[in-house]
């Protein structure tokens, strides 16, 4: 007897209404598609779509005083950049531990390298730099904030607890020399290699150096409440000054004299920008949805090569105007190399001309194919 295969559906869609990034009034049909990457790297639809994540999912079921994002919601109305993120594991070579490895993400020609270290504590020694402990091997380590560089110092001094503003759950962040704050201090597992915390540059020693200490590194999201990210809606940290060029300032996350431009009122609210939360290196301008990723360190195997589908959805819209067939733009990748899922979220959006006009809107559908 022959047997039909499941029709593969046209993808899981939700209906968002918001803003563009020069202010329009839009509707913003959000699509999203799921599919399996095997071990050889072939890429496949899923019989049925993950349904779209409403709201963020921290790490170990958390919240956001505890945890960071794990998984962040899939149905802002419009992003400035598509947003690709890793979500998994540093996986020691043949399965044996390692003291340090190498990760990396390519897409396309971008690359991004991250070293992984095992677990490392500094010891204080008075009147000089302190030591790093040699660090304890692993065989796998969660790529997550909490092991980047980061946190808090509430006791170099005790009348002014520190929280590291690009990251406060992260390790290794010190004020000063102190004996309670150094000795036994966690040191941070996922670094730039170009820009790796050293006893030479562990003390941020005045709260208003903090900027000059290495970027948080990862693959998955940042914090909408940390920096640079809170400053793209007229939030701006403390201990920094107007006019301090911060690193994220050179690298054109943030506009240019952003905190003298908030202290005033000034610094309008970015919120197409503020929408992408992908780690450093891994927002781009646009994705087509067809480009060729490898990944190294985040399998058992090493290496896993893949290309994303090229699997574009046909999006419409009807706002009581006529069925309307909207652009496309790929808003977010989400790898997860240990469950081989791949999940992409796409975006179609229609302008209409503001709240005063809803009263006279007269149909709401959407299609997807």
């Amino acid at each position: 007897m022959a047997t039909t295969k499941p029709t593969v559906p046209n993808g899981v869609f939700q209906i968002v209404p918001g803003r563009n990034d020069t202010g329009e009034h839009i509707f913003s049909v959000i699509v999203k598609r799921s599919y399996t990457i095997t071990p050889v790297g072939a890429v496949e639809r899923c019989e049925s779509d993950r349904p779209l994540r409403l709201v963020d999912e921290y790490w170990d079921g958390g919240d956001a005083e505890s945890s960071t994002v794990q998984f962040e919601s899939e149905v802002a109305p419009y992003k400035a950049a598509t947003d690709l993120v890793v979500i998994g594991k540093a996986h020691a070579p043949r399965g044996q531990p390692v003291a340090r490895m190498m990760v990396g993400v390519q897409v396309g020609t971008t690359l991004k390298t991250l070293v992984v270290t095992g677990d490392r504590y500094c010891s204080y020694r008075e009147g000089a730099l302190p030591l790093f402990t040699e660090p304890e091997p692993f065989v796998e380590m969660e790529i997550r904030y909490e092991r980047a560089y980061g946190g808090q110092d509430h006791r170099s001094l005790p009348d002014i607890p520190f929280i590291y503003p690009r990251n406060g759950m992260g390790k290794g962040v010190v004020l000063q020399n102190v004996p309670d704050a150094v000795d036994g201090l966690a040191l941070p597992n996922i670094e730039d290699p170009q820009d790796l915390l050293t006893p030479e540059r562990l003390f941020i020693q005045e709260p208003e150096r903090w900027h000059l200490q290495p970027l948080p590194q990862g693959l998955g999201w940042r914090q909408r409440t940390w920096y640079p990210r809170a400053a793209l809606i007229g939030s701006y940290p403390p201990f920094l000054e107007a006019g301090t060029v911060t690193a994220e300032e050179r690298m054109g996350l943030i506009p240019h004299d952003h905190v003298a431009l908030a202290k005033q009122s000034r610094l309008p609210p970015m919120l197409a920008q503020f929408a992408n939360g992908a780690s450093f290196g891994l927002m781009f301008s646009a994705l087509r949805g067809d480009e060729p990723i490898t990944l190294g360190g985040l399998t058992p195997g090493g290496r896993l090569r893949f290309q994303l589908p090229g699997d574009i959805p046909a999006v419409s819209l009807d706002i009581g105007r006529g069925e309307e067939h909207l652009p496309v733009q790929l808003h977010t990748v989400s790898i997860r190399p240990d469950e081989g899922e791949l999940d992409l979220v796409w975006r179609g959006a229609a302008p209409y001309e503001g709240y005063a006009w809803l009263p006279k809107m007269t149909r709401l559908h959407a299609e997807v194919h």
